[in-house]
């Protein structure tokens, strides 16, 4: 009898084992990407091990990719047809994406999840959406805004940036905050005129100026109008020669980032999102934060999760996706990490209490903010290269600027032919 109770004993155990492992083989895998580094606490895989832990027929898996190499990657993926379920994208990217057919069109699974409420502020919602198609879901945005080292205005007696600035006021403040020492080297610079496209797009469109028209469906005449020459001349100027007010290459290579220029008070104020707020915080600098002069419009950058056109379980990524830019993982973002903004509008109030009055230009900035050129239209990549290639030749001082900027339609022109 005994034997018989031992071997049906460890019967009952062998079945539980196939049970266990018949039920692990049935879970849908979805394998989703993002950029960056693999952090245990940040708020995406807070949300993933919940996920996983509550879900008994679906189970994510991770692959973090480096910032730099995230691009090409995704692309090599999905020639190689491996590829993922679930991948993030820039909202510079939103449209190469979708030309090259990676993001699977999410129109079907929302028809077919009246469950589903979409709690998300509708304007950050509708980036997501292209040509009628809702690709992309937004999981966090950041606005561009001013920051300022207070000491560093204290220091020279110039008042501290206010929204009623305009350019000719920062510039002006610029100048009394660019500071050289006696033997010629600088001790300060006054503003950071920056080679990053976006803080120069958002210099222009602070400037009634744009690359593009208001349908984004033309370059001439907006890309290289005199206007346009004219702004990108003067913004170039702020770092050249020995009368300038913001660093050059060189001066970078001496001080250092800009982020560490203005913790060393060796700038004065810099275009900048959010992702600076915790270096700032971290580094204890006396900083401020305030909208951009002039019309005080700004770009807004955005991350997003979409659901690859490869994927052969989209419903189950469709469960996997509502997580992971659902309202419970944006509580956890505002919680972790406060350097982006949560998309549901609701938690904007408790972020506000977090970041305190020298923080607030970041928030304030959302009322002026705008799309990038690059989601408003299938020209918007194009134009944005485009000028990314004439800013470069600019600064190098590759020809007249008239010239440059003429080239620059031409090289629109040819990409949309292709």
């Amino acid at each position: 009898m005994k034997k018989w109770l031992a071997l049906v004993l460890a019967l009952t155990m062998l079945c539980g084992m196939f049970a266990v492992a018949g039920a692990e083989g049935e879970k849908t895998i979805i394998r989703v990407t993002w950029w960056g580094d693999e952090i245990k606490d940040s708020a995406e895989m807070q949300m993933v091990n919940k996920f996983n832990a509550e879900h008994s027929d679906i189970e994510i898996k991770v692959d973090m990719v480096p910032g730099d190499g995230y691009g090409d990657r995704l692309l090599t993926s999905f020639s190689s047809g491996e590829g993922y379920d679930i991948f993030a994208s820039g909202e510079g990217d939103f449209y190469k994406w979708v030309g090259a057919g990676l993001p699977l069109s999410l129109n079907d699974l929302i028809a077919n999840d009246p469950d589903w409420k979409n709690e998300m502020n509708e304007s950050i919602y509708n980036f997501g959406n292209i040509g009628g198609n809702q690709y992309y879901l937004v999981r966090d945005y950041n606005p561009l805004c001013l920051f300022y080292n207070k000491d560093v205005f204290d220091k020279y007696g110039v008042p501290y940036p206010t929204d009623d600035w305009t350019w000719d006021d920062a510039i002006e403040a610029a100048k009394k905050l660019t500071v050289k020492n006696e033997d010629g080297t600088y001790e300060c610079f006054g503003f950071n005129a920056q080679s990053w496209e976006y803080a120069a797009l958002t210099y222009l469109t602070s400037k009634g100026l744009d690359i593009v028209n208001e349908d984004c469906t033309a370059v001439e005449g907006f890309l290289n109008s005199p206007e346009m020459a004219a702004a990108l001349t003067e913004y170039v100027g702020f770092s050249t020669g020995d009368d300038r007010i913001s660093p050059d290459a060189a001066d970078q290579s001496t001080f250092g980032s800009a982020s560490a220029m203005l913790i060393n008070g060796n700038l004065a104020m810099t275009i900048s999102g959010a992702w600076d707020k915790d270096v700032f915080e971290d580094s204890g600098v006396n900083y401020g934060t305030s909208i951009v002069p002039g019309n005080h419009q700004s770009y807004l950058c955005a991350s997003a999760f979409a659901i690859s056109k490869n994927c052969k379980n989209p419903e189950a990524a469709w469960e996997v996706i509502k997580a992971l830019t659902g309202t419970e993982c944006a509580e956890l973002r505002v919680a972790v990490n406060k350097d982006v903004l949560p998309t549901v509008d609701s938690l904007l109030e408790t972020l506000e209490e977090s970041y305190g009055e020298r923080n607030m230009g970041i928030l304030n900035a959302l009322d002026n903010a705008i799309q990038p050129v690059g989601l408003r239209g299938e020209i918007g990549n194009p134009a944005v290269a485009a000028f990314r290639t004439a800013f470069e030749r600019i600064q190098f001082n590759d020809g007249s600027v008239e010239d440059i900027l003429n080239d620059a339609v031409a090289e629109v022109a040819e990409a949309m032919a292709e």
